[in-house]
């Protein structure tokens, strides 16, 4: 695996990519990033054909985008188009659930509040 820092005006959205975000989760995004910086590539195809569209990041490359960035930190792969089509859906639906009851005992509300929930 490679990570480079890609133009951002060079990465393509995948035209079947099917998540979106609402403008709440969009602007905690979006704060994140303004705390925290980036930190989570997104994922690049390089396949013939197929090169600069974007796998994983669609909504933080649009958040870095918004914020005027005009790099991204990118990991590169070369997958075909059904690979790189299950990819997408596998890294954008596996995700956990929270547990409250150690969200409420270790963190305090007001900051979880902030950071989006």
């Amino acid at each position: 695996m490679k990570i480079e820092s890609m133009p951002i005006s060079e990465l393509k959205p995948a035209e079947y990519n099917p998540r979106r975000l609402t403008d709440k989760q969009f602007q905690d995004l979006k704060n994140s990033f303004q705390n925290l910086g980036t930190l989570e590539p997104a994922v690049i195809n390089s396949y013939a054909g197929r090169e600069n569209i974007i796998i994983s990041g669609h909504q933080r490359i649009k958040v870095a985008k918004k914020l005027g960035m005009k790099e991204y930190p990118c990991l590169i792969v070369s997958f075909d188009p059904n690979k790189e089509r299950e990819a997408n859906i596998r890294m954008n639906k596996n995700g956990g659930e929270f547990d409250f009851d150690i969200l409420a005992n270790n963190f305090d509300i007001a900051d979880l509040l902030s950071w989006g929930f």
